[in-house]
């Protein structure tokens, strides 16, 4: 059967400076990955992951995928391979089931990563192998959401905006927080720094995008450009980065001029953008407190007894939603086995038929249609056993190869004879 294939890295066990190196985008994925292979580029701000529909031995696939993945990202592959993690079938298809549903994520449970899957999914020339397990992954995520409280845990902005408002010792409530960006986690941190009666202010590089995401939330908003980031280091409380810039976008000379005008004013800078946003430099500046990915990781503020007990629960409904979409998988690869078994007695049926066309020559049409319909029936009948023999097989993991070539040699006499 067919395999998946996955080969990347993640906040699990890479860190963030690696992390933001890696970071690719769809285009140049497609310019380096190997030629004829169907591929799916999952790149957001954890994790960076490549997933193949392999047909055949894996080991050579792994190796053209972390060669392909230094390539677009160029670093060293001597230098990127320590960090790489490879899994292959069943243990591939479980991670996707865990990435879409959230269990995999920085803070577990957030949902915008089914939003960056759907992305992932549609944005690129994606095989209809992969595209079917993501769908399917999708579903069963919706479902183990459904069945946990995992959809009430916060997202990765969320739990930033929470960690802000320790570090400042204070909520937000009339407070001017500054969002640079206007994609998914923008829009989650504007919609939490709006619900804390935060004052919002939207910089992006256009000021069209950012009113699209805010156009629900009314006047709560304004909008400017990114020229406009002096003046809000200068006035705001809380700016969070969420660009998908490839370089920093808040640098230390503009901060340290901000800090001459704000006084003692504290200000928190919360970097959710990969590659960062802040320059990690700006650390450690008087007055200053950055906090990037790594940090919420360590501060994740969501209650530790309550998402243990949930995952918990989650991980378990996982486990079976994978073990449905392998069965499903395995259902899927016998068709064509069927298919060549009916298609194969079919051919002998027909072939009889002509071979006693002279003497069924005298029937009536209905005498030959009903000869037709009776020789059919004879095929399904006999077609049933095999039929089921192969769906069993497959709904059992190992079985499938095994029946599909003893049926087939049962049912197929040597070559050259028709029956």
């Amino acid at each position: 059967m067919p395999r998946l294939v996955m080969v990347g890295l993640s906040h699990h066990a890479t860190p963030l400076e690696v992390r933001e190196r890696v970071a690719v985008e769809e285009p140049a994925w497609r310019r380096s990955a190997p030629t004829g292979l169907a591929t799916l580029l999952l790149s957001t701000c954890n994790r960076v992951e490549v997933y193949a529909w392999v047909d055949g031995r894996t080991a050579g696939v792994v190796r053209s995928l972390s060669r392909a993945l230094a390539h677009a990202t160029g670093v060293d592959q001597v230098e990127l391979q320590p960090h790489l993690r490879v899994l292959t079938g069943h243990d591939a298809l479980l991670h996707v089931v865990r990435v879409t549903s959230g269990l995999d994520s920085l803070v577990v449970g957030e949902e915008q990563i089914r939003g960056q899957v759907r992305a992932a999914v549609s944005g690129g020339a994606v095989s209809p192998a992969l595209r079917s397990i993501f769908d399917r992954a999708g579903e069963a995520a919706r479902r183990i959401r459904s069945g946990t409280t995992l959809g009430k845990v916060p997202s990765i902005a969320t739990a930033g905006v929470k960690v802000a408002q320790r570090a400042l010792g204070r909520d937000l409530e009339g407070s001017l927080a500054v969002v640079l960006g206007a994609g998914v986690m923008a829009r989650a941190a504007i919609e939490s720094l709006v619900a804390q009666g935060a004052r919002v202010w939207v910089l992006n590089r256009t000021p069209t995008n950012a009113e699209r995401i805010v156009a629900h939330l009314g006047a709560a908003v304004r909008i400017g450009s990114l020229d406009d980031l002096p003046a809000a280091l200068r006035d705001a409380t809380l700016v969070v980065g969420a660009t998908a810039s490839r370089l920093p976008v808040v640098v230390r000379p503009l901060v340290e001029e901000a800090i001459r005008e704000r006084g003692q004013r504290p200000l928190v800078l919360l970097d959710i953008a990969l590659p960062r946003d802040i320059d990690p430099t700006i650390r450690g500046l008087a007055g200053v407190t950055v906090i990037d990915l790594d940090d919420l990781e360590r501060e994740c503020p969501v209650n530790v007894d309550t998402r243990h007990a949930e995952q918990d629960r989650a991980e378990a409904l996982a486990i079976k939603e994978t073990d449905r979409l392998a069965e499903w998988l395995r259902l899927r690869a016998v068709s064509p086995a069927i298919t060549e078994l009916r298609t194969y007695a079919e051919t002998i049926r027909t072939a009889e038929l002509r071979r006693s066309a002279a003497r069924l020559r005298g029937l009536t049409p209905e005498q030959s249609a009903a000869v037709d319909a009776l020789t059919a029936g004879i095929v399904n009948k006999l077609m049933h056993g095999p039929t089921v023999a192969l769906r069993d097989a497959a709904a059992r993991p190992g079985g499938l190869g095994r029946s599909r070539t003893r049926i087939l040699r049962v049912l197929r006499p040597p070559r050259g004879r028709t029956g």
